[in-house]
C-alpha cells in the first residue's frame, strides 16, 4: 500500500501559496492559510489530481486542462472521500468552495496556479524524504527500466517508483508526493517532448543517481534533431551534484556528449548489452531462447563475487538486457544487495504492449505496440529475425505502424525502417495504417519495396486483422508475428484482435513443438 509521508494540511497550504481558505466551519472569506481551527492541522494520506481514483483521505488538487477544469470535480472528489480540496482561483470558485466546505466540513482552499502548487508541495515533501532518488530518462526503455529497477531494488530495499508513465510536469511531482517515510529508494521516471522540460523536473526531483537508457530519434517534432534529444536528455546528467552517479549506455553514440554534462565529482558508470570492451557492466555471450534471454555478467563495476555469473532474464531481446544492466548499475550505485537483486530477476515480466509474447492457435504473437522510434524498430526487427518458427515452413511476420513525432525527418526515417526489413530474416511485412502519397507509411512501403521486400499494405487495423487471419494466406500454426508502432497508431488493438480471431479458430499444433528462438 502506498502512503505518502504524513503531512499536515497547513504545511501543504504554506508550500503551495494558498490565496484563500475556508476550513471546517466553511466561513467564506476566512483569512490565513490554515483555515478554521483544527482543519489545517489535519493529516492527509496523499495528494491526487484525479477525482475518479483513490481519493480517500487525500487532498484533491483541481488542475485546469484544455478540455476540463479540475475545480468542477471538487464536489465529486469530496463525495468519494477526499479530506481536503485545493483548486486554482477563478470566477465563482471561492463561493462554490465555501458552499462545499459548509455542507461537508472539508477544508478547502484556492491558489494562483495549481501546477505550481503541485510542484511546491512535491518539493516540500522531497526536502524531508530520506530515500535515495534515482532519475530515469531515455528515448526508449525508460518505463521498462523503471519497472525492472523497482523489482530488483525492491527485493532487498523498500522502494517507491513512478506509477505507469508518470513522467511529466504532473506525474513527477505526484511521484515525489508518494514517497513513504521508511523508503530507502525512490525511482522517478522523467520524460520530455520539448526543450527545457527535463531540467526543471530534475531540479524538483534532485536525483542522486541518473540513468539515461539511450538517445534516439524520438520527439523530433519538438526537439528538432538527434543533437537536440541528447541536449535535453543530458539535462538529467547535468542535475547531479558532487557524489552523484550517472549511468549511461556505452552502446549509444551520444554517450560522450552526455558524459561531458557531468559535473566535477559526479561518477560515470557505463553499461553495454553488446559487450563493448571497457563498459563498467557488460553482457557477454548473449543468447535469446524460448524463455527469455541469457548472458554472462562482466565488468569492473560488478563485485568480484558476481562477476562471470550467468543471468537468465525472462524478457526477450538485447534491448531488454540493456535495461536490466542499467538497473543493475543503479543497484550497485545505491549500495544495495546485488546478489539479492540478481535473485529477483526471474520475477520480471514484460510490461503490457512492450515485447509482450503470447501464443494463439500455434502462432506466437509479440505485442510491441506501446511505442516506436527508429532505434526501437531496429531492435525489435533484429529480435524477430532471431525467432525460429516451430515448423520448417513457418514464417516471420512484421506488422509495422507509424512512428510518431519524428518531425522533418519522418519520411526518411520511415523509409530507412522499411529498408531495414530487407537486411533481416523477415518473411512478410505488413504496413498498417493510412499510407497517403508522400506520407510516412508510404515512405516505409517504398523503402521496403525498393530494397526487395514484398511488402503489403493494410489501410486500417480492421483490414490488417483480416489480412493476417486470412484462411488461405494468413498466419499459420508455427508462424511468428511481431506488432510494432507508436502508441498513437493503436496497433495493440491489432495484436489483441488477431489473437482473439486465432483463438476462436480450430486448435492446431505443429508437430508438438513450441516456437523456438535462434541463439
Amino acid at each position: 500500500m502506498r502512503l505518502v509521508i504524513p503531512v499536515r494540511l497547513k504545511e501543504l497550504h504554506a508550500a503551495s501559496g494558498v490565496l484563500w481558505s475556508a476550513g471546517a466551519a466553511g466561513a467564506a472569506g476566512a483569512a490565513g492559510a490554515a483555515g478554521a481551527a483544527g482543519a489545517g492541522g489535519r493529516l492527509i494520506s496523499g495528494v491526487t489530481t484525479d477525482s475518479r481514483g483513490d481519493v480517500g483521505g487525500k487532498l484533491f488538487l483541481g488542475i485546469p486542462g484544455p478540455r476540463f477544469d479540475g475545480a468542477r470535480f471538487a464536489a465529486d472528489a469530496v463525495s468519494r472521500g477526499a479530506a481536503a480540496v485545493l483548486v486554482e482561483d477563478g470566477p465563482g470558485v471561492r463561493a462554490s468552495l465555501a458552499e462545499l466546505a459548509a455542507g461537508t466540513g472539508v477544508s478547502v482552499a484556492t491558489c494562483a496556479d495549481a501546477v505550481s502548487a503541485l510542484g511546491a508541495m512535491a518539493a516540500a515533501v522531497r526536502a524531508r524524504a530520506s530515500a535515495k532518488v534515482i532519475g530515469i530518462t531515455g528515448s526508449c526503455g525508460k518505463t521498462s527500466t523503471k519497472e525492472i529497477l523497482a523489482t530488483l531494488l525492491g527485493a532487498t530495499a523498500e522502494t517507491c517508483a513512478s506509477r505507469a508513465s508518470f513522467n511529466n510536469h504532473i506525474g513527477v511531482p505526484l511521484t515525489l508526493l508518494e514517497v513513504t517515510p521508511s523508503a530507502e529508494a525512490l525511482i522517478v521516471e522523467i520524460g520530455t517532448n520539448h526543450p527545457g522540460e527535463i531540467g526543471p523536473l530534475a531540479a524538483l526531483a534532485r536525483p542522486e543517481i541518473a540513468i539515461v537508457t539511450n538517445v534516439g530519434h524520438s520527439h523530433l517534432a519538438g526537439l528538432g534533431s538527434l543533437a537536440g534529444v541528447a541536449e535535453e536528455k543530458g539535462a538529467l546528467v547535468a542535475s547531479l551534484t558532487d557524489g552523484g552517479v550517472a549511468i549511461l549506455n556505452a552502446d549509444c553514440p551520444s554517450t560522450p556528449a552526455l558524459q561531458s554534462r557531468a559535473a566535477a565529482g559526479v561518477r560515470v558508470v557505463t553499461f553495454s548489452a553488446a559487450g563493448t570492451p571497457g563498459a563498467d557492466l557488460r553482457a557477454l555471450d548473449l543468447e535469446v531462447h524460448p524463455g527469455g534471454t541469457r548472458f554472462v555478467l562482466e565488468g569492473n563495476a560488478v563485485p568480484g563475487g558476481e562477476r562471470g555469473r550467468t543471468v537468465t532474464v525472462p524478457l526477450l531481446g538485447e534491448h531488454a538486457v540493456a535495461n536490466v544492466l542499467a538497473a543493475l548499475a543503479a543497484v550497485i550505485a545505491a549500495g544495495a544487495d546485488l546478489g539479492g537483486s540478481l535473485g529477483a530477476i526471474d520475477q520480471l515480466r514484460p510490461a503490457p504492449h512492450r515485447l509482450e509474447p503470447s501464443t494463439a492457435n500455434g502462432v506466437m504473437i509479440i505485442d510491441d505496440a506501446y511505442n516506436a522510434n527508429p532505434e526501437s524498430v531496429a531492435a525489435a526487427t533484429r529480435l524477430l529475425a532471431r525467432v525460429r518458427p516451430a515448423a520448417a515452413e513457418g514464417r516471420r511476420w512484421l506488422a509495422l505502424g507509424e512512428m510518431g513525432e519524428l518531425g522533418a525527418d519522418s519520411l526518411s526515417l520511415h523509409r530507412e525502417a522499411g529498408e531495414l526489413v530487407a537486411r533481416e530474416a523477415i518473411d512478410r511485412l505488413l504496413v498498417v495504417g493510412e499510407a497517403a502519397p508522400g506520407g510516412p507509411l508510404a515512405a516505409a512501403l517504398e523503402g521496403a519495396r525498393a530494397a526487395g521486400v514484398d511488402a503489403e499494405h493494410a489501410s486500417s487495423i480492421e483490414v490488417g486483422v483480416r489480412r493476417l487471419t486470412d484462411h488461405d494466406d494468413g498466419l499459420l500454426p508455427g508462424d511468428v508475428l511481431l506488432v510494432k508502432a507508436s502508441r498513437a497508431a493503436g496497433l495493440e488493438a491489432l495484436a489483441l484482435q488477431v489473437r482473439a480471431s486465432l483463438d476462436a479458430g480450430p486448435r492446431s499444433t505443429v508437430d508438438g513443438r513450441s516456437v523456438e528462438v535462434l541463439t
